[in-house]
C-alpha cells in the first residue's frame, strides 16, 4: 500500500510539472461604456438612442517570444431586439442577444535566432498617420505581419492582408505592403506603400465590402512625419497618393502644429483631399477611409454610433481648423474645443457625405471629460455645424447638431 501511495504521489508531481511547463499568464484589459446619443439633421429629423458597448482583450502569454490574443465586443441599443441574433441584438425586453463579435484573434511569435516578430490572424492593421489615422487603411483585418529592427533607430514592417473574399469568383481582395519607421531624434518619419490585388467583382460579391471604393488593382504611397524642433512644439505631416487601375489618381495632404502650454494645448490643423473634377484629379481609392478624423462628424470621431461619420470621410474635402485641448479649470475636468471650416473638392454635390466644390460648412466641437475615478470617465460630446449645401440630396440641410453623454469604464 505504501508503495502504491508513493507511486501515486510521484505521478501527481510529474503531471503537475507538465502543467506548470505549459502554463501561460492570462491578462484581460478592456472597457465598457453606456450613454445617450442624439442627432438632429435639420429637415432630415432627429435620431436618439441609448447605447452601450463592451470590449475586452485577453492576452495569453506563454513567454516573451510567444503569445496569443483574442478581442471581443458586444454592442446593444436599448429597446432594440433585432431578432436577438447578430451585431447590436439583445437590447429589447428579455435581452439574451447572441451578439458577441470577434474583433481580433491572433498569435505573436519571434522567429528563433532573429529579431523578426510575426503576428498572424485577425488583427488591427494601420498604415502610418501623424496628423490623424490613415485614410487608406486603419482597421481590423485578417493578416500576417512581420516586423524587425534594422538598428536602434529603424524598424521595418511587411504585411499581407485579405480584407474581402466570398464563395463567388473574382471577389477576393489581397493587400501587400511595407512600412519603414525611422526615429531621427527630433524627427520621426515613416514612408510606406501598399498594393491591392482586386478581383473584377470585388465590389459586387458581398454586402460586407464596407468602404471598398475600387474593383481593380490599386496602389498607394505615403509618408507620415512628426518633428519637435523646439520644446513643447510638435509639427505633424501626412501625405498619401493612391490610384486604382483605369481611374484618375487621388491624394491627401495634411498638417498640424500643436504647442503645449501650462494652461492648454493650442493647435492649428488643415488638410486637402482631391475629388472627382474636370482638372484630372480623382478621388483616392480606399479600403477603409473613416479613421482620418479632422472633426467630430468627418470620419469616426464621435462618441456613440448614431453620429459616426455623418459627413463621410475626409476624401473629396478640404478644411482648416483651430483647436484648444487639455483646458482645465477644475481638477479632473478637461475640455477640448475645435472650430473647423470644411469645403468639398468634387465637381458635383451628391449627398451629405459627398460634397461638391460649392458645398461648405463650419463645424464647432466641444468635448468635456470628467475623470470621476482613475478608471471611470464621464464624457459630454457636442457638435454643431452650420452647413451650406448647394445642391444634391442634402441641399435642404442647413444645420446639424449632435450631443452624446457617455460613462466610460476602462480596466
Amino acid at each position: 500500500m505504501k508503495r502504491i501511495i508513493i507511486l501515486a504521489l510521484a505521478a501527481c508531481m510529474v503531471f503537475g510539472a507538465a502543467l506548470n511547463a505549459s502554463a501561460a499568464d492570462i491578462k484581460a484589459t478592456g472597457g465598457f461604456w453606456v450613454g445617450y446619443d442624439y442627432l438632429h439633421k435639420d429637415s432630415a429629423g432627429n435620431k436618439n438612442d441609448f447605447v452601450q458597448r463592451f470590449r475586452t482583450q485577453i492576452d495569453i502569454v506563454s513567454s516573451e517570444n510567444l503569445s496569443g490574443t483574442v478581442y471581443f465586443e458586444i454592442n446593444n441599443t436599448w429597446g432594440q431586439a433585432n431578432g436577438k441574433l447578430g451585431k447590436g441584438s439583445g437590447g429589447g425586453l428579455g435581452a439574451d442577444g447572441v451578439n458577441v463579435q470577434t474583433r481580433r484573434a491572433y498569435i505573436d511569435f519571434l522567429i528563433p535566432g532573429t529579431v523578426v516578430k510575426v503576428r498572424s490572424g485577425i488583427q488591427g492593421l494601420a498604415l502610418p498617420g501623424a496628423v490623424s489615422g490613415n485614410v487608406a487603411l486603419s482597421d481590423d483585418v485578417a493578416a500576417i505581419t512581420a516586423s524587425g529592427a534594422l538598428n536602434e533607430n529603424v524598424t521595418l514592417t511587411g504585411f499581407f492582408a485579405r480584407p474581402y473574399d466570398t464563395d463567388e469568383s473574382h471577389t477576393t481582395v489581397d493587400l501587400f505592403g511595407g512600412i519603414v519607421s525611422a526615429d531621427l531624434g527630433t524627427v520621426s518619419v515613416s514612408p510606406y506603400f501598399m498594393f491591392a490585388n482586386a478581383g473584377s467583382d470585388a465590389k459586387k460579391g458581398s454586402s460586407n465590402q464596407g468602404d471598398l471604393t475600387f474593383d481593380k488593382n490599386a496602389q498607394w504611397y505615403g509618408l507620415a512625419l512628426e518633428a519637435t524642433p523646439v520644446s513643447n512644439l510638435v509639427l505633424s505631416f501626412d501625405g498619401i497618393y493612391g490610384k486604382a487601375a483605369g481611374t484618375d489618381a487621388g491624394f491627401l495632404v495634411a498638417g498640424k502644429a500643436a504647442y503645449t502650454t501650462e494652461f492648454f494645448v493650442p493647435a492649428v490643423m488643415g488638410w486637402y483631399a482631391s475629388g472627382n473634377d474636370s482638372d484630372g484629379e480623382g478621388l483616392m481609392p480606399t479600403v477603409d477611409g473613416q479613421d482620418f478624423i479632422p472633426t467630430t462628424l468627418v470620419g469616426e470621431g464621435a462618441y456613440g454610433p448614431t453620429s459616426d461619420a455623418i459627413f463621410g470621410d475626409a476624401l473629396g474635402k478640404w478644411g482648416i481648423g483651430l483647436q484648444a485641448s487639455e483646458i482645465t479649470f477644475i481638477e479632473r475636468v478637461s475640455h477640448t474645443i475645435r472650430v473647423t471650416y470644411i469645403r468639398g473638392t468634387n465637381d458635383d454635390s451628391k449627398d451629405i457625405k459627398n460634397w461638391g466644390e460649392d458645398d461648405s460648412a463650419i463645424e464647432t466641437d466641444f468635448v468635456t471629460v470628467y475623470n470621476m475615478y482613475d478608471n471611470l470617465d464621464l464624457i459630454a460630446d457636442l457638435a454643431y455645424v452650420a452647413t451650406d449645401f448647394d445642391s444634391g440630396s442634402a441641399k435642404d440641410v442647413d444645420n446639424v447638431f449632435k450631443a452624446g453623454i457617455i460613462a466610460q469604464y476602462s480596466f
